[in-house]
Parts: structure tokens; sequence; C-alpha cells
């Protein structure tokens, strides 16, 4: 899923995963892909700053967007959410 993403190879990248699994324990399909898709909007505005500002048409360029392993972990629920 993620050994072509930038940041998400070698050994950091492995703890990063093993990490990613041991906070999503008991995530079903769903789950995940709720997961996934907060993180990359986490990602567009950190890289795109304006993009939730403006109400004019963006032009984006997606190669520029990378997900990081802190994308993801701002996305997940506070533990207070969970309950």
């Amino acid at each position: 899923m993620t050994k072509d993403w930038e940041g998400w190879q070698g050994e950091e990248g492995a703890e990063s995963i093993k990490g990613l699994a041991k906070f999503t324990k008991g995530y079903g399909g769903a789950d995940l892909q709720a997961l996934c898709t907060e993180a990359t909007l986490n990602a567009i505005q950190r890289r795109y700053p304006l993009t939730y500002r403006s109400s004019d048409r963006l032009l984006l360029k997606p190669e520029t967007i990378g997900v990081t392993f802190r994308d993801f972990m701002i996305s997940l629920p506070s533990p207070t959410e969970a309950q």
C-alpha cells in the first residue's frame, strides 16, 4: 500500500507502518478508508493551506502532496472520541 510513498521506505517507514497498524487494531475496511481519506485531506491542507479558505477554484498538483505518518496520526480519533 505505502511502499512507494515518500517517507514510507526503509526502517523508519516500517516502524511507521507498524505503529499505524497498532493504532488501527480492530478497524474494518470502511474505518481504514475513512482514515486514509482524512489523512489525505490533512496532507492537502498542509501543502495548500488556502484550499479551504478560498472560494476560487485552485489548480492543485497531486504529485506535490505527500501523505505522512503525521497526517495519519492527526486523523486518528482521540481516545475520548473513540468511546
